[in-house]
């Protein structure tokens, strides 16, 4: 998955360029820019690629993963049954959780849209963490670079810090990244 539209307005607007810029510095109409973050048109993954690139290199991003990363991080135990784990999700309202092992050490994820085709199909009171366990997201040390973790959050919904023995150490969402860009902007004197 890449860049939802409303994602690259955003973020266009929180680092404080105006569609006719954008357009001018990759090369096309500021009309293309605006069907793309009106949904008007679903655009070729080149133009897409050029659109990220762009505002990438105006982001001012020397801060690391640390500075956005939520932490502690809510995880679930691979034999934890879905009513734990369900109610962990709605507690701190998050739509996706780690699982851990007996270790500690990361083992996969949980999304809840995994999650709602499982209930559909089996008894919930059968189900727990290692039935509904999907491949783990990128994982990043917490001295990457904001730059980098960009790149992740337009192809994954979620990326985890971690130790150099896969314990999670924090978690970013598209949210998180979004949000610590919109606040974090900073306008040039005019």
């Amino acid at each position: 998955m890449f860049f939802d539209i409303k994602e690259i307005k955003r973020i266009r607007e929180s680092i404080g360029i105006t569609q006719s810029e954008l357009a001018k510095r990759i090369g096309v109409s500021q009309s293309l820019i605006a069907k793309i973050e009106n949904g008007k048109i679903d655009p070729k993954l080149s133009i897409v690629r050029k659109i990220f690139d762009e505002l990438t290199a105006l982001m001012e991003a020397n801060d690391s993963a640390e500075r956005i990363m939520h932490s502690p991080v809510i995880v679930s135990k691979i034999n934890e049954n879905i009513h734990e784990i369900v109610e962990k999700m709605e507690k701190y309202g998050i739509s996706q959780i780690p699982v851990v092992n007996s270790s500690e050490e990361l083992v996969g994820i949980i999304y809840d849209y995994i999650l709602l085709r499982k209930l559909a199909l089996k008894n919930p009171y059968e189900i727990v963490a290692k039935d509904i366990i999907a491949p783990l997201p990128p994982l990043i040390d917490a001295k990457t670079q904001l730059t980098e973790v960009m790149k992740l959050l337009t192809k994954y919904p979620v990326t985890l810090v971690v130790d150099k023995k896969l314990k999670p150490l924090g978690i970013i969402t598209r949210s998180d990244l979004i949000g610590y860009l919109i606040k974090n902007y900073k306008r040039e004197p005019q």
